[in-house]
């Protein structure tokens, strides 16, 4: 890898109060045939700094397009990482699945300062009462990103691309208008997850994300109070692999569209 990635890499390195990745495009609602940009963002509160694309950081890039589904490449350095277009309308379902990474925490504060933040509060006791350690606490995660993206008459559905942890919107979010409910339901390897919080972030208030739990269907019901773009987070923590060097494992999946 380039000394250029090499830096990039660094700078992206995960912390506790800056974890969300999200994929964002130059329009959430372009036009047939309209060039398209896909930044690889990573950041808080809806804010971030674009990464580049690199092969390496994802095992699986697909978009789904009607019955279709086919491979998302972009160039290593590339900035923003994807750049595409599509000759017909639909809408277009981008899923990235990153590949696993470390990173750890230095206190015990600071690892349940993060926990709750992402409303992991339940791993907090576990994380006790498992006499795990109080320094040097070592995690390793994978991201798990989807983008709604509306061409044209943005047209059709979400629907389950097979990432491991996965949120799938119930109804096509170009069709809704401030004010609507947009039914959401989490999947982890497929199956419903109950009790997970998803996170709401919009462009019109990013500082005040909107908290939800899942039911024992893994739904919930994500209001969309103003236009423009959303951004739903979740996190699942569970216990690492056997011979894993880590205390957790932790998924993370995030789902991006727009209301007109």
């Amino acid at each position: 890898m380039t000394s250029f990635l090499l830096l990039f890499l660094c700078a992206a390195a995960p912390s506790a109060t800056a974890h969300e990745f999200w994929l964002q495009p130059n329009s959430y609602f372009p036009s047939s045939g309209a060039k398209i940009t896909i930044s690889h963002n990573y950041g808080q509160n809806f804010k971030g700094d674009g990464l580049p694309y690199v092969g390496e950081w994802h095992q699986r890039y697909i978009v789904s397009d009607g019955d279709r589904e086919r491979s998302v490449r972009g160039y290593d350095g590339d900035l923003p990482a994807i750049q595409t277009e599509f000759d017909s309308g639909g809408l277009k379902v981008f899923g990235y699945f990153g590949t696993p990474e470390p990173q750890s925490y230095d206190s015990l504060d600071a690892f349940e300062t993060y926990l709750r933040k992402v409303g992991l509060d339940h791993v907090v006791a576990r994380h006790r009462q498992q006499g795990k350690p109080a320094t040097e606490i070592r995690e390793i995660y994978a991201r798990n990103a989807k983008l709604l993206l509306g061409v044209g008459d943005a047209s059709g559905s979400d629907r389950a691309l097979g990432l491991p942890l996965e949120l799938i919107a119930g109804r096509n979010p170009y069709t809704l208008r401030a004010g609507d409910m947009l039914p959401v339901r989490l999947l982890y390897k497929g199956k419903p997850i109950a009790n997970i919080a998803i996170f709401t972030f919009s462009k019109a208030d990013p500082t005040n994300p909107v908290k939800t739990m899942t039911d024992s269907e893994g739904r919930a019901a994500i209001a969309l109070p103003a236009r423009g773009a959303y951004l739903l987070n979740a996190v699942h923590m569970f216990e690492p692999a056997p011979g894993e060097k880590a205390e957790w494992t932790s998924l993370w999946a995030s789902l991006t569209f727009a209301v007109r």
